[in-house]
Order: structure tokens, then sequence, then C-alpha cells
């Protein structure tokens, strides 16, 4: 049977490990230089990130400058780019409208009379303003009754005349267009042969 052994300490028992400010400087001592350690590792490697951080962040500062200085070298281009985009719109859009207004200027000038000139024309879709100059009485008549009766005209307003010491007679004219109806397609019956 083995001895039993008996530890002895002669030392006697420390009152201040047992005290509440023993235990918490027990405590600092052992757990406390963990915490420190560890707090300093993240410190280091807080202030070690720091570089590539600023080295990322100078990087994005220069890209940043480049693109801008990229910018403001094509802005007169872009701004070229959309003046050429807005001509081509309206060119393309006076293009499609560019049938009605050459018949309507065709039937101006086939209803004109001889004495009658037209100083300004402004033709519209919906309209047609004109100032112009009658040689006579006659061809002013002749010019209201010609408006009056062209099926494409309909509201002949007659705006400010005058009369001239020279018997010219000048005067203003607005004149609104009809608007053209669809065109009905008659459907044509289908023959078939039956063999």
């Amino acid at each position: 049977m083995p001895a039993k052994t008996v530890d002895v300490n002669l030392l006697e028992k420390d009152d201040f490990s047992e005290s509440p400010i023993g235990r918490i400087v027990t405590w600092a001592i052992t757990y406390g230089r963990y915490i420190m350690i560890l707090t300093e590792i993240v410190v280091l490697l807080a202030f070690i990130s720091r570089f590539s951080l600023d080295r990322k962040l100078t990087d994005l500062n220069e890209a940043i400058g480049q693109k801008q200085a990229i910018i403001e070298a094509n802005q007169p281009f872009e701004e070229e780019i959309s003046k050429i985009q807005t001509q081509l719109a309206r060119a393309k859009s006076l293009m499609s409208d560019q049938k009605k207004p050459i018949e309507t200027l065709g039937t101006t000038k086939n209803i004109l009379p001889i004495d009658v000139m037209l100083e300004s024309l402004t033709i519209t879709p919906e309209k047609i303003s004109a100032q112009a100059t009658a040689g006579s009485t006659r061809g002013f008549a002749t010019l209201m009754n010609n408006l009056q009766a062209t099926k494409e005209f309909m509201n002949v307003d007659i705006g400010e005349i005058k009369k001239l010491p020279t018997g010219v007679i000048q005067f203003q004219y607005t004149v609104t267009l009809t608007q053209p109806k669809p065109v009905a397609v008659e459907k044509q019956p289908v023959e078939t042969t039956l063999p």
C-alpha cells in the first residue's frame, strides 16, 4: 500500500489575495495581460492595414482625376454630338412632313392673281399666314374668292387692310388648312374558280 502524501504549507495565508482588490489585481495580472496583448495585436494590424488603405485611396483619387480630365476634355465633343442629334431630329421631322408644305405652296401659287404679290408667307401644318399686296381691288377680290373656293383651305381670316395713295392694297390673311382624311381602301372581291 502506498503511503499517503501530505502537503504542508508553512507560509502563512495572505489575506490580500482573498480581498476584492486582491482578486481584481490577480485577475488583471493573469487575464488582463492576454487582453492587452490581443489589443496591441489589433492596433498593430490596423496600423499596418492603414498603409495599404492609404495606397488604395491614392490610386482611386488618381483614377478619378484621370477620368474627370477625360470627361472635361470630351465635354465640347459631347455638346456638339447633342447639337447634331437635335438637328438630325429636326431634319427628319421636316423631311417626313415635306410633301404637304410643298403641295400647299403650289396651291397658293396657283390661286394668286397676276397683280397680287406675297411679301411674306408662313406655312405650318395647321395654317398659312401671309402679308400681301394687290395692285387693284379686282386682284384682291379674286384672291379672296380663290381662297374660299379651294378645298384645301377653310376659315379665311383677313387681318389689317391698307390702301396706299398709289392704289396698292396691303393686307394680311390667315387660312386654316383642312386636315387630310384617311383614305379608305376598298376591298376587292376575290375571285376563285373551282375545278
